[in-house]
């Protein structure tokens, strides 16, 4: 009986032991469900919110303003590529215009008169034709132009005809609708916009590096026309030029350092009674928005045997313009034959009044510039200084166009070296403390009185030996004093 005893006892206690096992695992199996079944509905409620966000996300437009400001992408367009696939191939689709393009083609009866989507202005003041004295019109240009690839070409600004005073500018988009006439006489209408600009691209590539005769003579006549934009400020270069064997040289360096700078016209004025085709290729070749002009030195300063004061003519020329056509703004002289940190030129578009800064390699001091003591203009420093109120160079100054129609009598004098000194005295009252100082507070040299060295003229081609090769063409580019 003891021995029965103790050996249902033993089993009791071995199955006693065993349901405890037993249910402490179960409860260790419905723990581990439990978490799981948290996480799955944790991640698929993440994944159902972030799919409704991105939905969300891209039925908004993105703003224009924002992609032409900040050329970088937004926080939450990148975080769409993280969260969405099909929003990474959409995107990847319409950055890839000429590979995922889709052409639309249809036949109508239309006439064979190409039709396009335009949008009609009326330019205003700036847009005005010119007097006698010029013969060209004034160029347009839009900052979209100078948005990175990924955005451009947002809209296309092309030039209007003429109408009395005025000029009327057609804007036409990105996907503009041309018309085809076919063989049987019928017109296709295709939508291809990427096609159509690189056609465009392509002729005008080809225009500007095959100079003909009928170009070089009328190239600078048959250009788009410039429209001074709100945004930036738009700035006014004034460049005097003469005709000299580096002439073409120096135009074509300044213009490529101006072609980094936006809302911008260039008004080229040149010491003759005429205009040079050489010139205008040139600077239809180069791109930058420009007006070419002509303003020759009078006669009685041409017969003078002392110094003759060389540009003042295509300066007060240049005033001349700017009192006429426009309104807002700054204007700066800059020589073609001078060097140009392009900081420089955002540094003025906003001045109010006027500005200086520092210009290196003048004269034996090595500099010309104001002197500053603790933030306050108390001088100026310069190799000559010849009784000037304002000793600076050329380069060394910028104003503001309001602030000189606020001035009409403001000009400069034909007196040699006092050209830079009389302007400024012209533009009183003018206190020192009214004077902007740019490049750092005129702690940094921003632009460069270089000169390029003198080269004689060319000895005449020999065109008998010469006749039918390369050098007949070459000949016709360089300018003969």
């Amino acid at each position: 009986m003891k021995g029965g005893n103790y050996t249902s006892l033993g089993t009791y206690s071995g199955i006693s032991g065993s349901g405890s096992g037993n249910m402490s695992g179960t409860s260790k199996m419905s723990l581990g469900k439990s978490i799981k079944m948290y996480l799955t509905i944790f991640i698929l409620t993440t994944c159902i919110y972030m799919a409704l966000y991105q939905y969300h996300i891209s039925r908004e437009p993105f703003p224009a303003s924002e992609v032409v400001k900040h050329q970088e992408k937004s926080s939450s367009y990148i975080a769409s590529y993280l969260w969405s696939p099909i929003s990474l191939l959409m995107s990847n689709s319409s950055s890839n215009p000429i590979n995922n393009s889709t052409t639309t083609s249809t036949t109508t009866t239309a006439p064979t008169t190409p039709t396009t989507t335009t949008t009609t202005a009326t330019v205003g003041s700036v847009g005005q034709k010119l007097g006698a004295s010029s013969t060209s019109s004034i160029r347009m240009v839009s900052l979209v132009a100078t948005t990175p690839s990924f955005l451009s070409p947002l809209s296309e600004l092309r030039s209007g005809s003429l109408g009395g005073h005025q000029k009327t500018a057609t804007m036409k988009t990105s996907t503009t609708t041309t018309t085809r006439t076919t063989a049987s006489g019928l017109a296709t209408t295709k939508l291809s916009a990427t096609t159509i600009t690189s056609a465009k691209t392509s002729a005008k590539l080809s225009a500007a590096t095959t100079p003909t005769a009928s170009h070089m003579e009328n190239g600078h006549k048959t250009r788009p026309t410039f429209v001074a934009a709100s945004l930036p400020p738009p700035l006014y270069i004034i460049t005097p030029t003469y005709r000299r064997p580096e002439q073409l040289a120096e135009l074509t360096r300044l213009g490529y350092t101006l072609k980094h700078v936006v809302n911008l016209l260039w008004l080229v004025i040149e010491d003759a009674n005429k205009t040079n085709p050489l010139v205008g290729h040139t600077l239809d070749r180069i791109g930058v928005p420009y007006e070419y002009m002509v303003a020759p030195m009078p006669e009685k300063y041409k017969q003078t045997k002392k110094a003759k004061p060389r540009g003042v003519s295509n300066r007060n020329r240049g005033l001349e313009y700017l009192r006429q056509h426009a309104t807002e703004g700054v204007l700066y002289f800059a020589d073609d034959d001078n060097t140009y940190d392009i900081s420089i030129f955002e540094q003025m578009r906003y001045i109010s009044k006027v500005a200086m800064w520092p210009v290196g390699l003048v004269t034996k001091t090595g500099v010309s510039s104001p002197i500053i003591q603790e933030g306050k203009l108390v001088g100026y420093y310069d190799g000559w200084i010849g009784g000037r109120k304002y000793p600076v160079d050329m380069a060394g100054f910028a104003v503001s166009v309001k602030f000189l129609k606020e001035r009409p009598n403001a000009q400069m004098p034909f007196k040699p070296g006092y050209e830079e000194d009389g302007f400024l005295r012209s533009l009183a009252p003018l206190a020192d403390a009214e004077i902007e100082l740019l490049a750092d507070d005129c702690r940094d040299i921003l632009t460069w009185h270089t000169q390029t060295k003198k080269n004689a003229p060319g000895q005449p081609l020999n065109r008998t030996r010469y006749k039918n090769t390369n050098l007949e063409h070459i000949d016709r580019l360089l300018v003969r004093p």
